[in-house]
């Protein structure tokens, strides 16, 4: 199970360090008794409640984790919730989970108010606090949040609910086609795998010290807590996810492993954070989310030169990651190595690389990465998502695998560095970490500006093809740009809405008929270089 990697190190070595929250130390004794209280608390209030799911809206507090563990020990799956994102989003993933119990924080209490303004069937919902004395009812707290019962006895073999490797461990909501986010149930057998997989490539150690940067509703977040406690470490949170804070926060707690997305790095080295051995503590640091720029790289190993570095590789539907290259000063001195390889496969996972038919490509020819073993989901969390098309069933000579993930990413294999990264085959970007589907902020778009058609690009690229924001084009809109985007504002995360709004008489169209976005891309080539010869 997967909050086994806590509570075997909570039983074996209780009294060393596990989390470091709102300026204090827990040990594993002090986390496992909070976390069974509140596994306690909801078997007490859920009964035999279905489907075993409970939403978790809590955010860089020592509820939120003691919260997460609590949660699976009582045999449910967390639900996390992201205070910072829009309500509307927000009430669309609760109505989605099919949950009837929500834990809060304080913290996050506030906000409920806009988030159940929303919802029809609001979910029985109990806030965690540390601060036993404080009253639910204060000013912050929504009427309807009880206080979670936290002074019952946690039984692990009387509670009646057996857990097992199927059952659902977490579900986690990326960017869906349709508009509306889509839910990742991952089970405790794929997360056990990816975590049993770190570990076997030693990529914890006792005493060692992990940050979380990233919020749960992340999977990059499952990697840093279970590596963490599987391996007797501690995990550091601190209180923003603003990267220069956080700078500081590396040397103030003598961080050893740092796990973000490339964007982190980036902003770090625009205010010229990155000098010679800045971060001296660090031994792994692993990148992933989005492409890995060689000039972020160099700048990096000048500031931690005592780390690994690590460039790794995972769709969330096949569990946080599933390829990892590690990389070298030997690498990047090599000016033929433009593109850093997504590498090796991880322990347990099958990959082929196939042609539109689903034919394995020949050696060395670009392809569709199809993804097997215990890491691959079952599917979406709703039968009806178009998407449970990329699951597929099917036998590769040479393979055990019977289910593969479509990943819509083109790759091609190298016979020295594994997986090397050709672009994507669908609509698919990622900007700051986050994924997104591009016909999802075209469906809000649309909505939002009644627009007859809506075409969003990534926009501007850098020298790694990694976005740095959106454009949308429309046309026949009733509505100016801004109010167009701040209507987005109220429907999208920050990092999804549209930076710019373009009005356009037609859109141009390729030999297929089809809209050509390649043109549009030009246009906002040339309206960069008006825009830059006029200043």
């Amino acid at each position: 199970m997967l909050h086994s990697f806590f509570f075997d190190t909570a039983t074996s070595q209780p009294d060393i360090p596990a989390l470091w929250v709102d300026e204090q130390l827990y040990s594993y004794r002090d986390v496992a008794g909070q976390a069974q209280r509140i596994a306690a608390g909801l078997l007490h209030v859920a009964g035999d409640a279905e489907p075993r799911r409970c939403l978790l809206f809590a955010s860089r507090s020592g509820a939120a984790y003691s919260s997460v563990l609590g949660i699976l020990a009582a045999g449910m799956a967390y639900v996390p919730l992201n205070p910072g994102v829009p309500a509307a989003r927000t009430a669309s993933i609760i109505r989605q989970s099919g949950a009837s119990v929500m834990l809060v924080d304080r913290r996050c209490a506030a906000a409920l108010n806009e988030v159940l303004a929303l919802l029809d069937d609001v979910p029985q919902i109990y806030l965690i606090d540390n601060d036993t004395a404080a009253q639910p009812d204060d000013d912050a707290v929504p009427s309807c949040v009880k206080r979670l019962p936290m002074d019952l006895p946690f039984d692990a073999h009387g509670t009646g609910r057996d857990i097992h490797a199927d059952d659902t461990a977490y579900i986690l909501f990326t960017s869906g086609s349709t508009g509306a986010p889509k839910g990742v149930p991952i089970s405790h057998a794929n997360a056990s795998a990816y975590i049993d997989g770190q570990l076997r490539l030693g990529d914890g150690f006792p005493g060692a010290r992990f940050v979380q940067f990233c919020e749960l509703t992340f999977d990059p977040s499952v990697h840093d807590m279970f590596v963490c406690w599987g391996s007797g470490g501690a995990l550091y949170v601190p209180k923003t996810v603003e990267p220069l804070y956080n700078a500081a926060f590396i040397k103030q707690h003598d961080i050893t492993h740092w796990n973000s997305v490339p964007s982190v790095v980036g902003f770090l080295h625009q205010f010229r954070k990155l000098t010679a051995n800045e971060f001296p503590t660090l031994r792994y640091s692993m990148f992933g989310g989005e492409a890995l720029p060689r000039t972020l790289l160099r700048a990096w190993m000048n500031a931690a030169p005592n780390s690994r570095m690590l460039n790794v590789y995972g769709p969330t539907e096949t569990t946080i990651a599933c390829t990892r290259f590690e990389i070298s000063r030997e690498f990047l001195d090599d000016p033929t190595h433009t593109v850093i390889p997504l590498g090796q496969l991880t322990p347990g996972i099958e990959a082929v690389i196939v042609d539109e038919d689903l034919e394995p490509v020949e050696d060395g020819q670009t392809g569709e990465l199809l993804i097997g073993g215990p890491q691959v989901a079952s599917g979406y969390l709703s039968a009806d998502e178009p998407g449970n098309a990329r699951f597929i069933s099917r036998t590769y000579p040479g393979r055990w695998s019977q289910r593969w993930y479509r990943s819509s990413d083109a790759v091609r294999e190298s016979n020295d560095f594994g997986l090397v990264f050709q672009g994507r085959l669908d609509t698919q970007v990622k900007i700051r970490g986050n994924r997104i589907e591009l016909e999802e902020v075209e469906h809000v778009v649309q909505e939002c500006s009644h627009a007859s058609i809506t075409v969003v690009i990534p926009w501007p690229v850098d020298e790694a093809g990694r976005p740095a924001g959106l454009v949308a084009f429309v046309t026949s809109s009733t509505l100016d740009a801004k109010d167009i985007q701040q209507a987005c504002k109220l429907r999208l995360p920050s990092y999804a809405v549209p930076h710019r709004v373009i009005s356009i008489d037609a859109f141009p169209l390729n030999t297929n008929g089809k809209i050509d976005r390649k043109a549009l891309a030009q246009r906002c080539v040339q309206g960069d270089a008006v825009a830059q010869a006029s200043r």
